[in-house]
């Protein structure tokens, strides 16, 4: 890894740039506006891109009802359009959150579903899809790819979306039957790359003359195949569908994954689905089946040959304590193979709650205990909008919100890290805090980015002086959460070679550095920490360094001031300056 200084320069003179041109803010109290402030809006949606982008989709007021647009952020915080790209403004009468806007493909292009009465019939609406390119480009033309042709309805909803292997994507939604809103039907279709529609709706729809089949949820089940899971009948039993690339049944009946029971909250804001990324997928939710006006947490795996992954009948109980379980939230991790989920545990008035997760083996074992894990104690607020994401260094990220005010008026995003193996709370992050007080809500996350960096996106109201007077801010706010626990763009100075390098994921160090190498080959390594006088305070490291990308640790629990990294490996040395607050 030798390196002569004048690449040394250049290196520092490239990430010097970087800084100064990122939009991201490392002021927890200053996060950044992702929709423009004189602008208000309805539901938004955000997914990142395989390169680290994330794209925002925005349902809006417009002269016509309701418009969508789309904004693209750099893995900088750069935005890529200098105003929202309109996507479509036809006349419309309403939005629904119960509706997935957006979906982004394996070339980070945007997929983007509106509904709208272009087709003359007013208050009729049907559903349109777009596909947009990073660049701005309408790839199915600029009025996108109208999915039920010239057919109509008084209702449209829950569209969900995914991309087969072939990088063909596959639609389904639900729509009411002869105008009677008690009845709906699902409507599928498979939409090729270039925009060709590959199925004939009436093949592959979900309908019957006595039964309803609402809240579609599609994934890709492997093979150019998709699985559904889908709501049906009047209790709204939970089953899930496989069908092949030419919209044919693949298993010999549909999979009963829950018997129905859900009281009067309607499930889509219960239901969480997941792909397992075996061509399978779990769904978690909580339910009050034996009416003790107490609900459990449950999570329910299927597989992609359509077997139950668990054995319990109905979905596997993710907790025993005894208290009100709601909102669950799940996800699947590649890392550890496992199953995780999060979820409140309230008292009966909801007035005391806590957080807890649970880390779930793919037979159904509650690896974490059948209590679960207490990721906040048993306090006197509420939590919400919590999700779970992946992270580095055998741990799992859960996100989520707490109301410190018994009303409104003072809430606060975190991010917690937990030891996926020993179950410790590793880190905590409170990456909304800041001087001003202020009503939030809708947080989303993306997955952690190569290791480095997550997204999160809220709603922030404004202060509660603002809200008192009747200011309504509603601001719509971006933020990137490095895995240092570090926001915005980290100050980084590295040193690099074409194939290795070393490097601090930030310079300036507040309780725990990071480091980065990225060897082509395994070496005998050490990691070497020396004040500004030379003498050496730490060894975080000290042993084989694995080829590829690997994160070492330091707790710097030393002094203030400017401390020197040194890495000694068979390839040479090289040093990185920090400065510990």
């Amino acid at each position: 890894m030798r390196m002569k200084k004048t690449l040394l320069i250049v290196v520092a003179a490239v990430l010097s740039c970087i800084s100064a041109v990122a939009q991201w803010n490392s002021n927890n109290a200053e996060n950044l506006l992702a929709w423009p402030e004189d602008k208000s809006y309805y539901s938004n949606e955000m997914k990142m891109a395989p390169d680290g982008s994330v794209w925002l989709a925005v349902n809006h007021p417009s002269a016509n009802g309701v418009a969508t647009s789309l904004q693209l952020f750099d893995a900088n915080g750069n935005k890529k359009f200098a105003e929202p790209l309109l996507v479509s403004d036809y006349p419309s009468r309403t939005w629904t959150s119960c509706s997935q806007i957006l979906f982004v493909d394996r070339d980070g292009n945007a997929i983007v579903a509106v509904y709208d009465w272009r087709m003359g019939a007013t208050d009729f609406e049907g559903y349109t899809v777009y596909k947009v390119s990073p660049e701005g480009e309408f790839l199915w033309g600029e009025d996108g790819i109208t999915l039920e042709g010239e057919t109509v309805y008084d209702l449209v909803a829950a569209m969900s979306i995914c991309q087969l292997a072939d990088g063909s994507y596959v639609f389904a939604w639900m729509h009411n039957r002869d105008g009677n809103f008690n009845m709906m039907s699902i409507e599928m279709q498979r939409i090729s790359a270039e925009g060709e529609m590959l199925w004939n709706a009436e093949d592959v729809r979900l309908y019957n003359e006595t039964s309803n089949y609402m809240y579609p949820y599609v994934i890709d089940g492997g093979n150019n195949q998709v699985i559904m899971l889908y709501a049906k009948g009047s209790s709204q039993d939970l089953y899930a569908r496989k069908l092949d690339f030419d919209g044919s049944t693949v298993w010999s009946k549909d999979t009963r994954i829950y018997n129905g029971g859900w009281g009067s909250i309607p499930i889509w804001t219960i239901l969480d689905v997941h792909p397992t990324g075996d061509g399978g997928f779990i769904v978690s939710w909580n339910d009050d089946r034996y009416y003790t006006e107490i609900e459990s947490a449950y999570m329910a795996y299927v597989k992609s040959n359509g077997e139950l992954g668990f054995s319990a009948d109905n979905g596997q109980v993710l907790g025993l304590a005894g208290w009100r379980s709601l909102h669950v939230r799940s996800y699947y991790d590649k890392a550890s193979d496992s199953f995780y989920a999060i979820w409140n545990e309230c008292s009966a008035s909801q007035s005391w709650s806590r957080l807890v997760g649970q880390r779930i083996s793919k037979e159904g074992d509650l690896l974490w205990g059948e209590n679960a894990v207490e990721l906040k104690p048993m306090e006197q607020t509420t939590y919400g909008y919590a999700s779970i994401q992946n992270a580095a260094n055998d741990e799992i990220a859960f996100f989520y919100m707490r109301n410190y005010a018994g009303s409104f008026g003072n809430v606060e995003a975190f991010v917690t890290t937990v030891n996926v193996n020993d179950t410790t709370i590793r880190r905590e992050s409170e990456f909304t805090k800041g001087e001003r007080v202020s009503e939030k809500d809708g947080l989303e996350a993306t997955p952690m980015y190569n290791g480095e960096y997550w997204i999160a996106k809220w709603t922030d109201s404004g202060s509660v002086t603002e809200v008192e007077e009747g200011t309504d801010i509603d601001r719509l706010m971006i933020q990137r959460i490095n895995n240092d626990f570090t926001l915005g763009v980290a100050a980084v100075e590295a040193v690099r070679t074409e194939n290795n390098y070393f490097e601090a994921l930030a310079t300036l160090v507040d309780g725990e550095a990071m480091f980065a190498t990225n060897l082509a080959a395994a070496t005998q390594a050490t990691l070497a920490i020396y004040d500004i006088n030379g003498t050496l305070v730490a060894t975080p490291f000290e042993g084989v360094l694995a080829a590829g990308k690997q994160y070492i640790e330091w707790n710097a629990d030393v002094p203030a001031g400017i401390y020197l990294a040194t890495l000694t490996t068979a390839y040479g040395v090289e040093t990185v300056k920090l400065l510990v607050k």
